[in-house]
């Protein structure tokens, strides 16, 4: 599966599960870091307040893919199945 996938399968997931509330139990919080021509971008997922999966690239959209990855590996682990997109 593309990396690409990562985040749109995770916001699947958590809209099955708040409905049309869902974007008030999640956020997303990225950083930079590194001079401009080799920066590192780390992003972090937060479900209900609770730290879930961060990640990190060379890129925000690689930062973020890494972190909905990681977010959906920890979901896993507690039990939740999240369908591929």
């Amino acid at each position: 599966m593309s990396a690409s996938h990562f985040t749109l399968r995770l916001n699947n997931f958590l809209q099955g599960r708040y409905g049309s509330t869902f974007a008030a139990h999640f956020k997303y919080e990225d950083t930079s870091s590194g001079p401009q021509h080799l920066t590192v971008w780390t992003g972090t997922y937060f479900i209900d307040d609770m730290k879930y999966g961060d990640g990190s690239g060379a890129s925000r959209r690689a930062a973020k893919e890494a972190a909905a990855q990681r977010t959906i590996e920890m979901l896993e682990a507690e039990g939740n199945d999240i369908p591929p997109s």
